[in-house]
């Protein structure tokens, strides 16, 4: 069984993935665990990388404060790294998503509609969390500024599309217990049994 969770940032999809890794054994692919491991010093990409955004190179690694200052007030720059990324991040994705041997495969990202990915996907899941809560939990926990976190939430798809894809909605607005009681009503009501 492969599901493809979504959500926005700080919707709490950790909280979901930690679950169904600890509760029932699932493999975890994380898209931007991924996208970190293929810019490692010596990889093809970080090589890409590199040469086109060398301001963000100290000491011979990407530099990931530099990186993301930089991505974020130039749409350019943030467009022109996702090219060099995105497509090996997506077939290194698939590549695992088939190699697996778990029973259940995880695959979580903010922007997994429209890469193919969702199609291998047996399910998509939409981890939900008001837009106010998602806010305070990345001020808290990132040490975001309001204005930081609300301009990195209106740039990703909104609530509305990601609902639209989605075969279930977790509502993770409220505590951890009842997210976990939705995993596990989802998990029994499916024809493998889990």
């Amino acid at each position: 069984m492969i599901i493809g969770v979504i959500g926005g940032v700080g919707s709490g999809k950790s909280t979901v993935l930690d679950y169904l890794e600890q509760q029932y054994c699932a493999e975890i692919i994380k898209s931007d665990d991924v996208a970190k491991e293929l810019m490692e010093p010596g990889k093809e990409i970080f090589n890409r990388v590199a040469e086109a955004f060398g301001e963000v190179i100290v000491d011979g690694v990407i530099d990931k404060e530099k990186m993301a200052k930089l991505i974020f007030c130039n749409e350019e720059r943030r467009k022109q790294l996702n090219a060099m990324t995105h497509p090996a991040t997506i077939q290194e994705i698939k590549k695992r998503m088939k190699a697996s041997k778990a029973d259940i495969v995880v695959v979580e990202s903010a922007l997994l509609i429209g890469t193919g990915i969702e199609e291998e996907c047996d399910e998509i899941w939409f981890v939900f969390c008001e837009r106010e809560k998602r806010i305070q939990r990345l001020m808290d926990n990132r040490g975001y500024s309001r204005e930081k976190s609300e301009s990195i939430i209106d740039k990703q798809p909104s609530d509305e599309e990601c609902n639209l894809v989605a075969d279930e909605f977790i509502d993770n607005s409220y505590s951890a217990a009842d997210t976990r009681e939705k995993i596990d009503m989802i998990l029994s009501t499916l024809p493998c049994g889990f």
